[in-house]
């Protein structure tokens, strides 16, 4: 059933189109001329339409929070130094920052972020343990990298 009464928005639906629909449907819900049964019905679509936006975003915060998804394959990008690969990051959450994005690019943009901050993370803890192997095998304290450099 098709009717502008039906309370079910189609399954397809797009957030953004899901979105949008509502709105409109908010806007005919203000009109102070609009009958009480049209009311009633216009009520229950945009009822059924929040809960449908509600399950979509946390279908898109489940799939962005799953642990291990998201981080890059052993060995993937390892030749890339951290500079180019905070770049990218930079880049990936500048392009999160447009307010006209789609639900479906957000996802993507956050996945990716996610894997770049991983990417970052396991560099830094790389080169923090080469800094603390070659701390002990200098036979240094560990503590003060710049005590062994001559005056």
């Amino acid at each position: 059933m098709s009717a502008a009464g039906d309370p079910a928005p189609p399954p397809e639906a797009t957030f953004e189109s899901l979105e949008a629909e509502l709105e409109q449907v908010t806007g005919r819900l203000e009109d102070a001329s609009v009958p009480l049964e049209e009311r009633l019905q216009l009520h229950a679509r945009a009822a059924a339409m929040h809960r449908r936006l509600e399950a979509l975003v946390e279908t898109a915060r489940q799939d962005t929070a799953e642990p291990g998804k998201n981080a890059a394959p052993e060995g993937q990008d390892a030749a890339e130094p951290y500079e180019k690969v905070r770049d990218r990051l930079g880049a990936v959450v500048n392009a999160l920052d447009a307010d006209d994005l789609p639900l479906a690019r957000v996802v993507e943009l956050h996945r990716e972020a996610q894997r770049l901050a991983a990417r970052c993370e396991a560099i830094l803890d790389g080169a923090q343990e080469a800094i603390r192997q070659a701390a002990a095998g200098a036979g240094g304290s560990g503590t003060d990298p710049d005590s062994d450099v001559p005056d």
